[in-house]
């Protein structure tokens, strides 16, 4: 296209090619250009309900369309909902600690059973803490006996270690009886977080506890757990056989060793 404005605010054409021009946008995909979305007020105050249920991002922009009759109607995309929710969560990040205290405190004026405990670095992070509802603590008196006490879990965010104490109950199903979020995992967080399970639970110390070959994590529970018998579990002991053994050897014996391990009867 070539315009020409002699001098004056008015333009002329003078030629007009069609082999460079481009195709106009369908009417039907008019609503997943840029220029043409827009996030309303409405939408952003209904997006931040229903994600206080912990509804996920495709099932809200689901909603928005039935709601608005079609996804062409909707007037945004999956990703313009995606980009507002990082947009909120990166204004609450810097308050996390007195938001997670805020939710503790809400719960725990629902129901005084429900014990929590938190420390935080100074600066709006958390260090480590420690929780455990009013269901957790009444199942602990039926099903304390025994304790899964694991760490192997992570949070990429924020870089703390997820560690909750499970039990098992009449039916073989798991049951979480306390969780905490420690920043290490060290012997006096580990003592930090068993002193913490022994004043919410009722009952006290666990009879049995079942770990992994962690060193700090042995030394906490002879510390905190002084009447516990400590156990480690099977499946992280089993898990290192192939690692250990040749293969030719862990191949060979393998039957024998389970037939040791899950066939011996204790003689009393």
């Amino acid at each position: 296209m070539d315009v020409k404005t002699n001098g004056s605010k008015k333009y002329t054409i003078s030629l007009f090619a069609e082999g460079h021009n481009h195709k106009m946008t369908a009417s039907e995909r008019l609503h997943l250009l840029r220029s043409h979305r827009r996030v309303s007020d409405s939408t952003k105050v209904l997006t931040k309900q229903l994600g206080s249920v912990n509804i996920p991002i495709h099932q809200k922009v689901s909603i928005f369309e039935v709601q608005f009759g079609g996804m062409d109607k909707i007037g945004l995309i999956k990703k313009d909902i995606y980009n507002l929710e990082c947009s909120v969560n990166g204004k609450l990040r810097n308050h996390d600690v007195e938001l997670v205290i805020e939710y503790f405190m809400v719960e725990q004026k629902k129901n005084e059973a429900f014990y929590f405990k938190i420390e935080g670095d100074g600066d709006d992070r958390f260090s480590q803490y420690f929780w455990a509802n009013a269901t957790s603590k009444r199942v602990y008196r039926f099903y304390g006996d025994v304790v899964v006490f694991d760490t192997t879990f992570n949070t990429n965010r924020y870089d703390l270690t997820f560690a909750p104490m499970l039990g098992v109950n009449n039916h073989g199903q798991t049951i979480a009886l306390v969780c905490a979020f420690l920043s290490k995992e060290k012997a006096e967080l580990f003592i930090w977080m068993f002193e913490e399970f022994k004043k919410a639970m009722p009952g006290g110390e666990p009879k049995t506890i079942i770990t992994d070959q962690d060193a700090a994590m042995t030394r906490a529970i002879s510390i905190a757990f002084s009447t516990t018998f400590h156990r480690l579990c099977i499946w992280h002991i089993t898990s290192k056989f192939p690692v250990k053994l040749p293969h030719s050897a862990y191949k060979e014996y393998w039957r024998e060793f389970q037939k040791a391990i899950w066939d011996t009867i204790r003689m009393t």
